[in-house]
């Protein structure tokens, strides 16, 4: 197995996350920025931002939040679905977050697959992804936290 292992710069983790999403909103610029303003005003402090663009005229953005904020953000986030016409707003109250750092920054996409593969050979799905020049962080169920950090410890060789 020692073969397989990639070396990393470090694993972090998060569970008591959850998350809310604001699907299906029509392209406009300023919308992220009225979004997330509300949230920061609010004083919750947003884990993990995915966006998404469709390509066409959509937008879907989720965020992670504690789940001491969750009610919180779902109510901002409601308020701008209605103010903005979105298809629709989601949330999920059991997810958890997993997050590889790379060593070097230009071996960030090796780091991505690996991680990704050893996640999905074991039965995790990844719900969100969300990364930088340094890391890559996944979103996935919070029943799968345990095993996912087990599996990353073996995937990769970590300080």
């Amino acid at each position: 197995m020692e073969q397989n292992r990639i070396e990393a710069g470090g694993l972090i983790y998060k569970d008591h996350v959850g998350m809310v999403g604001l699907i299906g909103i029509p392209t406009h610029p300023g919308i992220g920025g009225r979004y997330f303003s509300r949230l920061a005003d609010s004083g919750i402090h947003v884990e993990l931002i995915v966006n998404l663009f469709d390509g066409d005229k959509y937008d879907h953005i989720l965020v992670c939040v504690d789940c001491d904020d969750l009610d919180a953000t779902l109510e901002i986030t409601q308020k701008i679905h209605e103010s903005v016409g979105s298809q629709s707003v989601i949330s999920d109250r059991e997810v958890a977050l997993v997050c590889i750092s790379s060593l070097d920054f230009d071996e960030s996409q090796v780091i991505a697959g690996h991680m990704f593969k050893a996640l999905g050979d074991n039965d995790i799905n990844i719900e969100g992804i969300s990364s930088s020049v340094s890391s890559v962080t996944c979103l996935i169920h919070a029943d799968d936290l345990e095993k996912a950090v087990a599996v990353l410890r073996q995937a990769f060789i970590l300080p």
